[in-house]
């Protein structure tokens, strides 16, 4: 059975043409999990994301180590960009439409919602009228269907120093590029010996369709407070079983986010916006590159939600991508950010890192190159040194130490997204830990 024979058998007038798309992605979700299998010699240690939020319900030793002491609104404030001017907001571009806008190239996927701190040396912003607050991240580097996409990101915060723009944006909008007359993707005008890129692009529609057996039973004199008794009584009278309509319900993954969001204790989370959710969710979840671009691509919010939860059982880990050497397990992610376990940090070249922080690395998988420096650091009170595999000397990451008393952690590891990659394995078994070595850690 498929998503569209389900939806046209009540007659729900939510079905997208590209969701024939998302049926084929859900049906290979199931059957292929080569995906998910770990290349290279090593085995692979530490538990599944699944199993962990379920262990962290009845373990006062997680909670425990999660007390932090350091204010998490710091990082996602990205002072260390200096003092900014803010300015208005925009309204929100409608799906479907197209609109020529300044882009420039960036090297990872970006989600709605994520805050992307940008400087550029050519201001290509300030001659673009009135959509002179936006710009669109285009990714090259990931294709899909010989189509090339990009997310619009607003700005909020800027400033001109030196011909160079520094700026705070917010992710907003996914769009795919439309080709112009010849073909081509992209428009460069030169000003000032210098060249500013344009781009026609349409605005990617976000579907969200409704759970089919809440609606089915939203007519149903009988029903009752409880959803779940609700959503069991309406499978009852309906032609279907239950398990049939579990297939298209997110009500399993939302309750796995809610532990998974008590594991590390983050409460800025869009949890009322179910599109917002679906690329938060798929911004701080453990994902190879190739599960990253199928989450991105779905117009479907609801397809969006289940793939994520199909990933949480398998086990994770953080390799170099260079040589495969595992550097570290998910089981040790935590959030130093009030905005989850991954951000986008830029440096002062300009180039954006995408960095995931966690309690620790694999014992004698990293060493430090560089003497501690606070100088740009994106965690204000902590130095930070450059963190290289041990195996291959490939660049991983960074080490922060805090620089004042009282802070916890002591220190950790934000490893670089550029150069690392996440292996997984098959389902794993329950989550084992042992709370006073963690608690040694931080």
């Amino acid at each position: 059975m498929c998503f569209r024979q389900f939806y046209s058998k009540f007659q729900f007038k939510c079905w997208h043409p590209d969701d024939d798309e998302n049926v084929e992605l859900m049906h290979q979700i199931s059957i292929n999990d080569h995906h998910h299998v770990a290349h290279g010699d090593q085995s692979l240690a530490g538990p599944s994301i699944g199993s962990i939020i379920n262990q962290h319900s009845a373990s006062e030793g997680h909670r425990n180590r999660l007390k932090l002491t350091y204010n998490t609104q710091l990082p996602s404030e990205h002072t260390y960009l200096g003092k900014l001017e803010r300015v208005e907001a925009l309204e929100r571009l409608e799906p479907g439409s197209i609109h020529r806008i300044p882009v420039s190239g960036h090297q990872s996927i970006v989600y709605p919602g994520e805050t992307i701190p940008l400087i550029l040396t050519n201001p290509l912003l300030e001659f673009d009228g009135s959509d002179s607050n936006r710009i669109g991240l285009v990714f090259w580097e990931f294709p899909h269907k010989k189509r090339i996409f990009g997310v619009i990101c607003e700005v909020y915060e800027k400033v001109v120093r030196d011909s160079i723009m520094v700026l705070k944006t917010k992710a907003q909008q996914r769009f795919e590029l439309v080709p112009q007359e010849d073909g081509a993707l992209t428009r460069s005008v030169q000003r000032e010996g210098r060249a500013h890129y344009y781009a026609q692009v349409k605005i990617l529609p976000e579907v969200l369709l409704p759970d089919p057996l809440t609606n089915y039973c939203m007519n149903n004199t009988a029903k009752t407070n409880n959803l779940a008794r609700n959503r069991l009584m309406a499978a009852q009278s309906s032609v279907w079983p239950k398990f049939v309509y579990d297939q298209y319900c997110s009500h399993e993954v939302l309750n796995k986010m809610k532990r998974f969001l008590e594991f590390l204790q983050i409460e800025s989370v869009p949890t009322a916006d179910p599109v917002m959710l679906s690329f938060w969710l798929a911004k701080n979840f453990p994902l190879s590159d190739t599960d990253r671009k199928e989450l991105f691509y779905t117009n479907s919010v609801l397809t969006r939600m289940l793939l994520v939860n199909s990933f949480l059982d398998y086990t994770c880990s953080c390799c170099c991508k260079k040589c495969n050497r595992r550097i570290a397990n998910y089981a040790d992610m935590f959030a130093m950010s009030k905005h989850g376990v991954s951000g986008s940090y830029c440096n002062p070249s300009g180039f954006v890192h995408e960095t995931l922080t966690v309690y620790r690395v694999i014992p004698q998988s990293t060493r430090t190159t560089t003497k501690p420096s606070t100088d740009f650091s994106w965690f204000p009170g902590y130095s930070w040194q450059i963190a290289v595999c041990n195996a291959c000397s490939n660049h991983i990451g960074w080490k922060f130490v805090a620089t004042k008393r009282g802070y916890k952690p002591k220190k950790f590891y934000g490893l670089c997204a550029e150069t690392i990659s996440v292996s997984s394995d098959s389902r794993s078994p329950p989550f084992r830990t042992n709370p006073k070595s963690i608690t040694d850690m931080v």
